[in-house]
Order: C-alpha cells, then sequence, then structure tokens
C-alpha cells in the first residue's frame, strides 16, 4: 500500500471546504473537520504563505485567493465558473428579465459556459463547442481587452464578418479596446444579429485579467430603452463574482 502524506490530506480536506462555502475562520474548520485548532492554525499559516489563501483584516475570514483559479485553468474551467456563477447570474436574469450569459475565451475565439434565459429557463452551456471570433461579441471584446495581451491578440484575431456592422477593422477595434479597458464596459451593438444588442463587462482576477465576461443581450428597442438601469447591475453581479474567485 503506498504512503499517505497526513499533513498533506489535512491541507486538501481544509481547501475542500470552500468548494460549499466563500469564507471560513479557524472555529468553523474545526467544527467541520474535526481536526485540533492547533492542527488548523498551522494548515492556515502555511496556504497564506504559500498565498493560496488570505486573512481579511477586517471580518477576520480566511479566503481563497485567484492561485487556486490560475492551477484550475489547466482542468476545466467551464464546471469551476458554473459551480461558482451559476446563482449570481441567475439573480441578474432575474431582474432584467433578459437572456445572461458568462464567456471564457479560448485562444482567438470565446465561448458560452452558462446561458440563462428568463423565458425559456435555464441552459447550462459548459461547452466550447461554439465558439466565436473575439472582435464579434461584447463579451469577446471584453476579454480581449482584459487578456493581458490585448495588442498581441488584436494582431491575431480572424475579423469575422456576420452582419453589416461586425467590426472588422484592426484599428477600429484597437481603438475600441482601449474605450474597454477604461470603461470595463463592452457592446454588441448589431455585431452579431441584426436586431439584438448586447453589454458585457469583465469578471477580474487579483492581477487584473479577465477569468470570464458577463453578458445581458435582448432586441435593440429594449435594451436601448433598459440600459441605464441595466449596467449598474451587471457591474454589480461582476464585482460580486470577482469577490467569489478571491
Amino acid at each position: 500500500m503506498a504512503e499517505r502524506n497526513s499533513s498533506l490530506e489535512k491541507a486538501l480536506k481544509v481547501l475542500d471546504l470552500y468548494q460549499s462555502q466563500s469564507r471560513l475562520t479557524l472555529t468553523s474548520i474545526a467544527q467541520q473537520t474535526g481536526l485540533s485548532n492547533a492542527a488548523i492554525s498551522r494548515i492556515l499559516n502555511s496556504l497564506e504563505e504559500m498565498k493560496y489563501i488570505y486573512k481579511d483584516k477586517i471580518d477576520g475570514g480566511y479566503y481563497l485567493t485567484d492561485r487556486v483559479f490560475t492551477l484550475s485553468r489547466n482542468t476545466n474551467i467551464q464546471k469551476q465558473i458554473v459551480n461558482m456563477l451559476d446563482e449570481p447570474v441567475a439573480r441578474l436574469c432575474r431582474k432584467c428579465g433578459l437572456a445572461v450569459t458568462v464567456s471564457v475565451r479560448e485562444g482567438l475565439k470565446s465561448y458560452i459556459a452558462i446561458r440563462k434565459n428568463p423565458y425559456t429557463g435555464v441552459a447550462v452551456v459548459v461547452s466550447s463547442e461554439e465558439m466565436m471570433s473575439l472582435n464579434l461579441t461584447a463579451a469577446g471584446k471584453v476579454l480581449t481587452a482584459f487578456s493581458g495581451e490585448s495588442d498581441k491578440l488584436a494582431e491575431e484575431i480572424d475579423y469575422i464578418r456576420l452582419t453589416h456592422k461586425s467590426i472588422v477593422d484592426k484599428d477600429e477595434y484597437k481603438t475600441l479596446l482601449e474605450e474597454v479597458k477604461e470603461s470595463r464596459l463592452a457592446y454588441d451593438m448589431e455585431e452579431v444579429t441584426e436586431g439584438l444588442v448586447c453589454v458585457a463587462a469583465p469578471v477580474l482576477s487579483t492581477d487584473g485579467t479577465a477569468v470570464c465576461a458577463i453578458s445581458v443581450s435582448g432586441y435593440k428597442e429594449r435594451m436601448v430603452r433598459s440600459l441605464y438601469s441595466i449596467i449598474p447591475r451587471l457591474q454589480d453581479t461582476a464585482s460580486e463574482c470577482e469577490n467569489l474567485f478571491r
């Protein structure tokens, strides 16, 4: 039988608690794991020193850093996003009464990890089969602008046109990315489908790069009429989601 590492197992047991909770304390960990306070204190100190968790100076709770998320980028990012963001995205969908999506970048394209529709119910995509060039969607613009390599991506994107409003000029796209960085918002003004308008905001990790993008979309008349009420709700949800990854 292979030799087991007791200290590692205890540390992973603590990290496992974050699958269902975003905030932990020494007391709550002790209650849920049965480990002694001294053992937990040693584990928390090690995890904090290695920057997997941090202790909030105001509420005293321990939270995950985005280092854990960075590791997950090499595994199943879609599943993690669905598990962590499903609830806040559902609330945004109910508040706006419009379709809400969460998109992830893969190379020069983006795909939808979560899609929620207030009329037909919930659809969780978790698939990279339907991918869109980054120049086309509001989410794609956000994911490019906050990629940490926006200039490189702008040079390499295959500028596909789906409607006469699709942005296919590289210089125009680069200028637009600067506006997106400044406002932390991007728009799709009938660039994918005529009559359909979308606004997106980034969910940023602590290093300022986009984990994903959240967008709200609907038919032009309603979106334009409701945009000023949609944007603050979208931004609040993006901020809430950012905190879940930190």
